[in-house]
This record gives C-alpha cells, sequence and structure tokens, in this order.
C-alpha cells in the first residue's frame, strides 16, 4: 500500500480505538503515533499529558533518568488525509513545547490558571525541575499525522545549562517508514559513499566456506552513529539480547573514552559483529573497500552502538576521530539464514555476562506464555469463540504481524487478536507486582518493576501452564477495569498510582485468592467487586494525595507512592474494610501459593482428563449403592457439572481429592459404565 492508503487505515484504527475505549480522538491518536516512535527504539516509554495555555503546550513526555533524557512531545493534527503541515506551524510546536519546559523550570507554568495540586501535570512539571543537572540532552519532538518538510527541523543546540536540546519530527512519512521497515518491506540497504560519503576498507576471509563469506572492516564512528540513527531498533533486530540499548543506560566507560580519548576507542573497544545477505566491493590499489551492505543486522555490539549514537549531538565528543572494529558475515544460505544468524549471535552474546535487564525474548517463561496466547480463546458462552489474548513476546511483534498482512487475513487478524486485547512484557510485570501487593514497585516505574519481576522470574521458576496464562490475563482484566472507574472520578492525576494500590487493596482483601477464573470465563470484574472498588477509590485518593490524616508523608506525592511505608499504612485502613464473601474466593492453587511443578500440574490435567458423563454415572452408583461418604458422592456430582461447563480445577487440593474419590469408587468395584 502506499501511503494514503496506509494514512487512512492508520486513522481508521484510531478512530475504532476511540470507539472502542471511548478515550479522546487526540490522545489515540497520539498514542498511535507514539507507539511507533516506541517500536523503533528512539523512546522509552511516553506518557500522555494534556495540557495548553497561550504559549506554553504538551501532549507527552518521557524522562529516562538512565539514558539522562527528556522527551516532550506536541500533537499537531492535518485538515485534510497527509495534509502538510507547514513550517511555521512545525516551529510553533517546537516553541509551544521550549515555552512548557521553561516556564516548568522556573515555576511560571501555572501562573493565573486554574490548577488543582492533585492535577496530573503539576507532577509532570516537578518531575521537569527534578531533572535539572541530571539530563545530558532534552529533546522536542512534534508528531503529527501530516506530512512535513525536513528543512522545517532545526539543528541541534546546546543549553546554558551544559545539555543538548535536540529537535524532532514524527509526520506520517515516518510512521510510514517504521510501518514498511517492520513489515520487511524496507531493508537495512546501506550505500556508503552516496548516503555517507565514505567506503570501509576491508579484508576478506580467504579460506571460504559454503555459508558464509567473512570480512573485517574499520566503519567510522560518526558514520556508525548517523545509521542507527536512522534504523535505531530495527538494526538490532536480530540481536537475540534483548537489554534495549536504546533506552537502556549508556555505559559511562564508554562515554568516557569517546570523550576524553576519542582516537583510542579502536583500541579499547571489541567492536561489533553483524551480518548481512549481500555486499558488493571494488578493489583500488590492491585494497578492498565496501561499497554497499544489504539486510545489515549488528548482532553484538549493540551498546557500543547505541553509545556511540548517544554522542552525536555531544559537544564534548569528536566523533571524527572514532573508529570502530567490525565483522561482517554474509550469509549465503539463504534456506538457512535465520537458524545462522541466531547460532552467530548466541556465540558472539555469550561473550558477555547476561544481566537481569538482559532477559532474553527467547525465555522460556516468554515463550511459553506467547504459545498459550496463540492457542487460548476467550470464552464467548455458549458461542463460537473468535478472539484471543496476544502477548507480545518482543517489543513491536504486533504491529510486525499486521503488517505482514493484508486484506482479508488483515481482518481476520484484527478480529482474532484485538488491540485493545494485547499484553506486553511489563503489563504483566504490573499486573503480577500489583496482585502480589507491591503497589510501590508499579510506582518507580515500568522499567525498574520490569526489572524487579525478572529476577522474581528466575528465582521462583514458575511453570507456565494455560491456568497460569488465564490467571495473568484475568489480573489484566481486572487491572483495566480499575483503571476505567478511576478515569470516571475525573480525579486530575495520579492515575497510574492510583490503579496500581487498589489492585494491591483487592488481592489484600481476598487475601490474593480472589475467584479469577470467574474473570476469565467472563472477561470481566465481578459486580461485587466493582463496588468494592469505588468504595476504595476516596479511601485510596485520601491516602496517596495527603488529604487524610495519617496519609502522604510527602508534598511529591510521585516520591510517596514510591515507598513501602506509604503500602504498610493504607494496610492498616484496609483492615476496618469487610472481606470478600466465600462465594467470590478461588482456593489458592498450593497452601503456600507457589506455582505448580510440572508433577502437581500433571495431576491437575489427570483430573480434567475425566469426562463429565464419569462423574454423573459415578455419582448415581455411589448413591443406589449407598457407597462412598455423602460429600464424596455430591462432589462427584459437582465435578460432573464443573466439566460439562469446560470449568478447570480450582487448585491442586481439589484434583487430588477428585483423583482421590475415582481411586476408592473403582476400588469398590465401579467401572465407569
Amino acid at each position: 500500500m502506499d501511503i494514503k492508503e496506509f494514512a487512512q487505515e492508520f486513522i481508521e484504527n484510531v478512530k475504532m480505538s476511540v470507539e472502542m475505549t471511548g478515550s479522546e480522538y487526540d490522545k489515540e491518536l497520539a498514542t498511535s503515533i507514539l507507539e511507533y516512535i516506541e517500536d523503533n527504539g528512539e523512546v522509552n516509554s511516553p506518557e500522555i499529558c494534556s495540557f495548553q495555555k497561550t504559549r506554553a503546550r504538551i501532549t507527552a513526555y518521557d524522562y529516562n533518568d538512565e539514558a539522562e533524557s527528556l522527551d516532550l512531545f506536541y500533537l499537531i493534527k492535518a485538515e485534510t488525509l497527509c495534509g502538510k503541515v507547514n513550517n511555521g506551524t512545525v516551529q510553533k510546536g517546537f516553541n509551544y513545547l521550549m515555552a512548557f519546559y521553561r516556564e516548568a523550570m522556573d515555576g511560571s507554568l501555572f501562573k493565573n490558571q486554574d490548577i488543582k495540586a492533585s492535577d496530573e501535570i503539576v507532577e509532570v512539571a516537578k518531575l521537569v525541575q527534578s531533572t535539572k543537572g541530571l539530563i545530558n540532552q532534552l529533546r522536542i519532538y512534534v508528531i503529527t499525522d501530516g506530512l512535513t518538510d525536513p528543512s522545517a527541523v532545526p539543528s541541534a543546540v546546546e543549553s546554558d545549562d551544559d545539555f543538548v536540546i535536540e529537535f524532532n519530527v514524527w509526520d506520517m512519512q515516518r510512521v510510514y517508514q517504521q510501518h514498511n521497515l517492520r513489515a520487511g518491506k524496507e531493508k537495512v540497504e546501506i550505500d556508503f559513499p552516496t548516503t555517507y560519503n565514505t567506503e570501509l576498507q576491508c579484508l576478506k576471509m580467504t579460506d571460504q566456506n559454503l555459508f558464509i563469506d567473512a570480512y573485517l572492516a574499520i566503519i567510522p564512528g560518526l558514520t556508525l552513529a548517523k545509521i542507527y540513527k536512522q534504523y535505531q531498533q530495527i538494526l538490532l533486530e536480530k540481536n537475540v539480547r534483548t537489554f534495549l540499548q536504546f533506552k537502556g543506560k549508556v555505559n559511562k566507560q564508554i562515554r568516557k573514552t569517546l570523550r576524553e580519548q576519542p582516537d583510542m576507542f579502536f583500541s579499547y573497544n571489541n567492536g561489533i559483529s553483524t551480518t548481512a545477505s549481500d555486499i558488493d566491493t571494488k578493489e583500488i590499489d590492491g585494497m578492498l573497500y565496501i561499497t554497499r551492505i544489504y539486510d545489515w543486522q549488528i548482532v553484538n555490539g549493540g551498546q557500543t552502538t547505541a553509545s556511540i549514537a548517544a554522542c552525536l549531538s555531544d559537544k564534548a565528543v569528536d566523533l571524527s576521530k572514532v573508529y570502530v572494529p567490525m565483522k561482517i558475515s554474509v550469509i549465503r544460505d539463504a534456506e538457512h539464514d535465520d537458524e545462522i544468524v541466531r547460532s552467530i549471535s548466541v556465540c558472539a552474546n555469550s561473550q558477555t555476562a547476561i544481566k537481569n535487564s538482559d532477559f532474553s525474548a527467547n525465555d522460556p517463561y516468554l515463550v511459553d506464555l506467547e504459545k498459550f496466547s496463540r492457542t487460548e480463546w476467550v470464552p464467548n458462552g455458549k458461542n463460537k469463540p473468535i478472539c484471543k489474548w496476544y502477548f507480545e513476546r518482543t517489543r513491536g511483534q504486533y504491529l510486525d504481524q499486521l503488517a505482514q498482512l493484508s486484506g482479508f487475513n488483515e481482518k481476520s487478524f484484527k478480529i482474532e487478536y484485538p488491540k485493545k486485547q494485547k499484553l506486553t512484557k511489563t503489563d504483566i510485570a504490573k499486573y503480577v507486582a500489583c496482585w502480589s501487593m507491591r503497589p510501590y514497585d508499579v510506582c518507580r516505574g515500568a522499567e525498574k518493576n520490569y526489572d524487579l519481576f525478572v529476577k522474581d522470574i528466575k528465582r521462583e521458576k514458575p511453570v507456565i501452564t494455560a491456568a497460569y496464562f488465564k490467571k495473568i490475563v484475568a489480573e489484566g482484566i481486572l487491572f483495566k477495569t480499575i483503571d476505567s472507574l478511576v478515569k470516571a472520578h475525573n480525579l486530575g492525576g495520579y492515575k497510574a498510582n492510583m490503579n496500581a494500590y487498589i489492585m494491591a487493596a483487592i488481592s489484600f482483601l481476598s487475601k490474593g485468592n480472589l475467584d479469577l477464573t470467574y474473570i476469565w470465563e467472563n472477561q470481566s470484574v465481578q459486580q461485587e467487586v466493582i463496588d468494592k472498588i469505588e468504595e476504595l477509590v476516596p479511601v485510596v485518593w485520601s491516602h496517596l494525595t495527603g488529604s487524610s490524616t495519617g496519609g502522604n508523608q510527602s508534598s511529591n506525592v510521585g516520591e510517596w507512592t514510591k515507598k513501602p511505608e506509604c503500602w504498610n499504612k493504607l494496610k492498616l485502613k484496609l483492615s476496618s474494610f469487610d472481606e470478600f464473601d466465600e462465594d467470590l474466593i478461588q482456593p489458592e492453587t498450593n497452601d503456600d501459593g507457589s506455582y505448580l511443578n510440572e508433577t502437581q500440574q500433571s495431576r491437575i490435567q489427570e483430573a480434567e482428563s475425566i469426562e463429565p458423563n464419569y462423574w454423573f454415572a459415578l455419582a448415581n452408583w455411589a448413591k443406589a449403592r449407598d457407597l462412598l461418604a455423602p460429600i464424596e458422592r455430591k462432589a462427584a456430582f459437582n465435578f460432573g457439572t464443573m466439566r460439562s461447563r469446560n470449568r478447570s480445577f480450582a487448585s491442586l487440593k481439589q484434583a487430588l481429592f477428585a483423583l482421590k474419590i475415582v481411586e476408592k469408587a473403582e476400588e469398590l468395584g465401579f467401572e465407569g459404565d
């Protein structure tokens, strides 16, 4: 499809999201554009925070303390589909954001404005103020559904406070390009002399094999940085390590070398390992030079590449003196391309210790979650199931898969996997932390909470089953329900903090045993739980914002909610609430609350494999002969009813009880007729 067809579909999807979620059009439009920027790896995790007055405006923000970067975004809507946004309008957008930054810093942002202290924008302003002296770049973004002239983007400038101010535009052309990169329609094809005014001197390995041509080359740091700035995550797509260097902490030692000894970088750094599908070379005076690389991928050295690119606008770094060793493996065996690249990547990356933050997208935990998300249909009453929940094992996977489809297949995919039923790794980490009654970790931010989640997974090694996946989805449905209820109260801010603390409170009041099976089977939360959430909203709000005695111990709500003390004090208040009725409680899988091991899970599967008619026959047989205890006969009948409705066993204890009834009945002569 061409850009207009893509834009038309893009806008239709935005309208569909508005219709399904009830959110504002501008918010959905901004969120959809930001999703592509995030998918590109250029930003971390932007948050919508719409605010405007005459001169200062903002649509979203993103602060990455590890990368020492603050990003501010402003949305400009085009008047027509792919309409031209003139340079003056783009410049106004930059001016609005710079005014917002300056006024937030000097405290004049809310002068003559009717803003409540509890409004979320107040917290954003405090966040901006808190970055003083802590960032090395302020990135200003104009985002739009129109088309812009590249000349509208001014060059980066250095501020008086010793950080770089960088200006960026993401218009529909950039979004379309990212879509094509994801779809594989636009490969990373590098024409060195035409685009970067350079050719790479190289050595070719003479002892060839049938599958790979190998080259050693030297690439200028400035060239590598510019290539990365254009392609970002796409350049690292086949790197099996997911430490996400595009939003991780810039390696201080690399940056120190770049700033203080750029001419020594080649000697100090191990360089990068790359792959390609083809390569063009030419010979000059007996020396071989690379002129073009096709389908280029960095499989090891992402940290080096991202660190150099991060210094592209750093006035203290002279990248013209930086050179990087580079190995290129040109894969000649197209049939086994993925397998060979994976082997190269794994071997290259094994030289560096994997940290918690490097939790691989290929880890069995994530792979198993993905498997169940592709096989478990959402219950649809007595009707045939039509959709599933989509777990995104690697970032951008949903968009990636969608981009490969068109026509009927694309429509079928959207029906089977609605966008509103997409789960990411950080989503799951958030749900698990809230349900584990650690809302303060969630309030520390998505990435920090995810790091803690990874440590828990590595320590506990849970066995992932269909029941485990359904439990995660149920927690997600509960969280989304809380989010919509809190939003309806129009409290003005701290919705994310409220969501985390209210979900933890629901877990506390149910002792972590709320009937999540009901939520999965009905894809909705019990009315009694909704009533409890409504009851909790004013209490949690007062506690977090300090409008009640014993609540907030800090003037900064964001910082207060990151402290375990905040949760501990809320628990004292929750002790006066009634706990949930027994019919809303689902027994723990294990008495100690641990996940099932493989043996325990096999016992549940054994119990669930027994047909409903078997249970009904057993119950009738035992009643006619006055065998088994009354409670056992009744349980047998209940198990038959439960399985006829396709409900799972609630716990290992229940499954073992069922199997014991079967064993006892068969010893007494029941043959299952």
